[in-house]
């Protein structure tokens, strides 16, 4: 009799173990991506490597080697997947702006006032 029941244990584990993988994988699936330009992001090329953050409309640069701060500021969205970043770099304490365009969602292609160009990648 021992026997006749194996099968049906084995079932109910094995479908409660599904259970526990479904839960798991929805989880992970229904995880939040970013929107916009929010999060972080690290420079692409140029001679300094730094990553930038933009949350909630304010917008800080960040060295990477030291943790130094390089430039802080605020930015507005212009339209769908443009943005416009209004910060004071602490190198030369001068006041610059810069037009971006979110080229795909993890690239960030940017214009300065100055004439400068850089790109950030997600993060």
């Amino acid at each position: 009799m021992v026997t006749g029941k194996t099968p049906i244990l084995a079932a109910m584990m094995a479908l409660a173990l599904t259970a526990c993988q479904s839960d798991d994988d929805v989880r992970m699936a229904a995880a939040p991506r970013p929107v916009g330009v929010e999060g972080q992001w690290s420079a692409i090329g140029g001679p300094l490597a730094y990553t930038a953050t933009f949350n909630n409309g304010r917008f800080a640069s960040v060295e990477t080697a030291t943790g130094g701060v390089l430039a802080t500021g605020t930015y507005r969205n212009l339209g769908p997947g443009q943005i416009n970043i209004l910060y004071t770099s602490r190198l030369k304490n001068t006041e610059q702006s810069a037009n971006c365009n979110l080229v795909r969602a993890n690239r960030l292609a940017c214009a300065a006032s100055n004439g400068t160009r850089f790109e950030f990648a997600r993060s």
